[in-house]
């Protein structure tokens, strides 16, 4: 199961009695080797969550979570660079750990209902799985990033017959042979596209990147399948293959480039449209509605959003008053001070792609939280009502 589906289920997840964990582990440089400091503090956060949830009442299901979380800092020693996330909630059975690129804000442990899910959001965005495809005449090499690890997948197409030993090759004349040549070179092409598009859609990546020469670029992309070109985000050169940390450099450059370029063009898209009601949305309180509508396709949310307000515990209505009487089914609203976490929950609850946007000015022009959306309810109300 993929980090982002796990994620999707913990947001659906609620504690009734408060005491959903959540530690979030960010490696920092140990001043002395033996990663004290890095355990006495975690154990701090620990203790002092311990006292916030007795004061609240619910020191009892929250405590043997937090004690674990405490005695697990003596094995972290750095976690070898990567962050960290747990999840538990011992009351229900629910504990999950998240290894992730070390991109967290800060160390931290939260006891809520629900859990903080706004600190995932950066490594949410190192997610996405790309296929690297290194093309030449007699194999193929297929490598995956995920986050940031590079792995090599298989060394295949190894049974594609070399040039010199097809039929029917020697004798040609000079044109007849070069033809040949450039047709042996299809034929391979074409089965190389065939078996990657099975793979590719079998392994469920999102993005693929190939590496081949440059004269061979022009066939390869000919041949290629449509749905590959689709996913297709750029080239690398084969020439790095020998120096696995040089093509990891390479592939994580691509995949940075493409994902700034896919912000660029849904941010674009987002604040150009929300002023003429078309496929985008600005503000809080315009996204809000929106994802109560279902019309929702991708979220952008700026790591500087701020909100409180109250969530509905009956129908998950969330409203900007922290008190009262929910809108839509008369339940008194539970006061929520972060409603990141809220509109995040709803969000993955309803399959939204959420895009997490650093240090972003013209996302901060409108609150910091914008929406581009699969459509507008009231424009589809409004065509059904002409037809």
């Amino acid at each position: 199961m993929r980090m982002q589906d796990e994620i999707r289920e913990l947001a659906a997840h609620e504690s009734a009695e408060g005491c959903a964990v959540s530690f979030y582990y960010q490696p920092s440089t140990p001043k002395d080797q033996s990663h004290r400091e890095e355990a006495i503090f975690i154990k701090d956060l620990a203790r002092s969550a311990l006292r916030n949830a007795e004061k609240n009442g619910r020191n009892d299901c929250a405590r043997k979570d937090l004690e674990r979380i405490a005695a697990m800092a003596e094995q972290l020693h750095g976690n070898s660079g990567r962050a960290k996330a747990v999840f538990s909630d011992a009351a229900q059975g629910v504990w999950r750990e998240f290894d992730l690129p070390p991109v967290l804000e800060r160390t931290g442990i939260i006891v809520n209902r629900r859990f903080h899910l706004r600190p995932l959001m950066p490594a949410l965005n190192h997610e996405i799985r790309l296929c690297a495809c290194s093309v030449e005449v007699k194999r193929a090499r297929l490598f995956v990033l995920d986050g940031d690890e590079l792995r090599e997948q298989v060394d295949f197409f190894n049974n594609i017959p070399r040039l010199s030993e097809s039929d029917g090759f020697a004798g040609y004349e000079a044109g007849h042979k070069e033809r040949h040549h450039e047709e042996l070179m299809k034929r391979h092409f074409r089965q190389i596209s065939e078996t990657l598009l099975a793979t590719f859609e079998r392994q469920g990546w999102d993005v693929l990147a190939l590496g081949c020469r440059d004269e061979h670029w022009s066939v390869l992309h000919d041949v290629l399948h449509p749905y590959l070109k689709q996913h297709l985000i750029g080239r690398f050169l084969p020439t790095v293959l020998s120096r696995e940390s040089a093509l990891k450099t390479q592939l994580m450059k691509l995949l940075d480039d493409w994902e700034k370029q896919h912000l660029d063009e849904v941010k674009e898209i987002v604040l150009n449209d929300a002023h003429r009601a078309g496929k985008g949305t600005v503000g809080l309180r315009h996204v809000l509605r929106s994802l109560e509508k279902g019309e929702v396709q991708c979220l952008l949310l700026g790591d500087q959003f701020q909100g409180k307000g109250g969530l509905c515990p009956n129908c998950g209505h969330i409203d900007l008053k922290g008190s009262g009487e929910c809108s839509i089914c008369g339940q008194q609203l539970r006061a929520v001070d972060e409603l990141a976490d809220a509109v995040l929950s709803a969000a993955l609850r309803q399959n939204v792609e959420v895009m997490f946007v650093k240090d972003d000015p013209q996302l901060a022009n409108v609150g910091h939280i914008a929406a581009l959306l699969r459509f507008r309810a009231e424009q589809g109300t409004m065509l059904q009502a002409a037809g």
